[in-house]
């Protein structure tokens, strides 16, 4: 009689796993024992004839590794609009499943782009700061392996802005006789202007950018800014959209003379974007105080 017992060395239990029975057979015996649960498990056998005289014999460590790898850290990746690049950050562990006992270990952790091309990996933590070329909205693989060929895979979705807003218009500069360049100059008094957040903008092939958030034109005199409020001049978006836009338009010529125009727009990033103009009365008024009475 031949008993097989295992001593799990996660738990400390030991126990008879198989017995076998060979009714007395003096030749070679050969048995066979498929061992399935995960685990650190040593192996001994302890042998009676039919004399009652046993004889023991043990085998090396065993070690079962049945539980994929850990991956933490993906849920910390910042996944809103912003214009400051995101950090992935993750690291990985490989442990006995329901134990705080290493499994075979983590071999690798990777970090791939939406295209599947490999960015960043390491042994057991990886760190990865985007690029400008993946400004826009980019979802990202990231597998750790263990020892033993077992891997987990997460994802986690980046949006990065750092395209401010565009603002176009009919404006255009105008050279003073004493030849001083008025940029920003609005014929007829009218100020028309198109302004949006669209990827064409973008210098690094954006495929989606986080949209206007606000529009608003300001009266300056001095140091003094009013915001001018109307449907025309002012507008607050409610949520990102790569296809948001809105049209200025303001004519200043039937009102007192402000020294210019301030027009600001911001996106769901963070970024900004100012333009100065300066209507047609503005500029005509700065002649007529420009010349000395006391020369003519």
């Amino acid at each position: 009689m031949i008993y097989l017992y295992r001593t799990n060395l996660v738990t400390g239990a030991t126990n008879i796993v198989r017995t076998f029975n060979h009714g007395g057979a003096t030749g070679g015996i050969n048995d066979a024992y498929v061992e399935t649960s995960e685990g650190i498990f040593y192996f001994y056998a302890v042998s009676y004839d039919m004399g009652g005289h046993t004889i023991q014999t043990g085998a090396n460590n065993v070690y079962i590794d049945h539980s994929d790898p850990v991956i933490i850290g993906a849920e910390s990746t910042r996944s809103d609009w912003t214009n400051v690049a995101p950090v992935i950050q993750v690291r990985a562990t490989d442990y006995l499943y329901g134990y705080s006992t290493n499994g075979s270990g983590v071999r690798s952790i990777s970090i791939y782009d939406d295209y599947g091309r490999l960015v960043r990996n390491g042994r057991d933590t990886v760190t990865y700061v985007l690029d400008d070329q993946y400004e826009g909205e980019h979802t990202w693989t990231i597998e750790a392996i263990d020892n033993v060929g077992h891997f987990t895979k997460r994802y986690v979705t980046t949006r990065f802005d750092i395209t401010p807003p565009g603002i176009d218009g009919t404006e255009i500069s105008f050279v003073k006789p004493d030849g001083t360049t008025v940029s920003g100059y609005c014929q007829d008094n009218i100020i028309d202007q198109h302004v949006d957040d669209d990827i064409r903008r973008s210098r690094n092939g954006a495929n989606s950018s986080s949209g206007l958030k606000s529009v608003i034109l300001y009266k300056v005199n001095g140091d003094t800014q009013e915001a001018i409020y109307s449907d025309r001049t002012y507008r607050q978006f409610g949520f990102p959209d790569t296809h948001s836009f809105f049209d200025v338009y303001y004519d200043a010529g039937g009102e007192e003379i402000s020294d210019s125009y301030i027009l600001i727009a911001t996106d769901f990033a963070g970024n900004r974007v100012t333009k100065k103009l300066t209507s047609q009365k503005a500029l005509l008024e700065g002649f007529h105080t420009s010349i000395d009475r006391g020369s003519y």
